[in-house]
C-alpha cells in the first residue's frame, strides 16, 4: 500500500510528542516527506493533503489513542496527572534511556518501550556521528504496527545538517516502528 492513499498498511498512527517541540518539529519535517501527516500543536494544525497516515499530536499529557500509537516522552518526566491514562494494546513508548522516571511509568501502564541512548542497554543507540551522517544502531529485533519485523542492523543515515542525538535516534524509532525504516538512508 502507497502511503498517502491507503493509509501506511491501511490504518493510522498516532504520534503522541510529549518531549517538546524540538522532536514534534522534526518528526513532522520528515514524516511529511515520505506520507501524509495530521499535525496538530497547542497553536497550529497542519492540515494532510489526503487521508492522514500519520496523526501527530504535541500534548502535555498522553492522549488515549485508538489502534496503533508512538508515545515520544524522551527526557521529559511524567507528571501526576499522567497516572490516570490507559493506552492502546499496540501503544509503543519511546523513551530516552536515562529517564528512570519515564521507564517507571511504561512500566506501569504496560507499555511496550523502545529505548533511545548511548548505552549498550538502549533499543536504538548511535555507533557513530558526524556532521555529514550517522550510524544509527538497532540492538534488538522489534515489531513494526504493520505486522513485520526489523533484525538487529547498523542503519547508516545521510543528514541534511546538524541533528540532536535523541532526535534522530526518536525519529529513527517512529520511522522503523511505521514500516518507513528505508527512509533513514536517505538525507534526513
Amino acid at each position: 500500500m502507497s502511503p498517502g492513499k491507503d493509509g501506511i498498511y491501511g490504518e493510522m498512527i498516532s504520534v503522541v510528542v510529549l518531549s517538546g517541540e524540538g522532536a514534534l518539529h522534526s518528526l513532522y519535517k520528515t514524516l511529511s516527506r515520505f506520507c501524509e501527516v495530521l499535525c496538530v500543536t497547542g497553536r497550529d494544525i497542519l492540515p494532510a493533503d489526503m487521508a492522514p497516515d500519520i496523526l501527530l499530536i504535541e500534548a502535555a499529557r498522553p492522549l488515549e489513542c485508538e489502534g496503533e500509537a508512538v508515545y515520544v516522552i524522551g527526557a521529559r518526566s511524567p507528571q501526576q496527572s499522567w497516572e490516570d491514562f490507559s493506552p492502546a494494546a499496540r501503544a509503543v513508548a519511546v523513551i530516552h534511556s536515562h529517564n528512570a522516571e519515564g521507564l517507571a511509568f511504561a512500566a506501569r501502564h504496560q507499555l511496550k518501550t523502545l529505548t533511545c541512548g548511548l548505552s549498550s542497554r538502549d533499543t536504538l543507540t548511535l555507533s557513530s556521528m558526524t556532521g555529514e551522517g550517522a550510524a544509527i544502531c538497532l540492538q534488538r529485533e522489534i515489531a513494526t504496527f504493520g505486522g513485520g519485523r526489523m533484525e538487529p542492523a547498523d542503519i547508516p543515515v545521510c543528514l541534511r545538517g546538524p541533528a540532536e542525538r535523541f532526535e534522530l535516534l526518536t525519529l529513527a524509532a517512529v520511522l522503523l516502528l511505521c514500516g518507513l525504516g528505508e527512509h533513514l538512508q536517505g538525507p534526513l
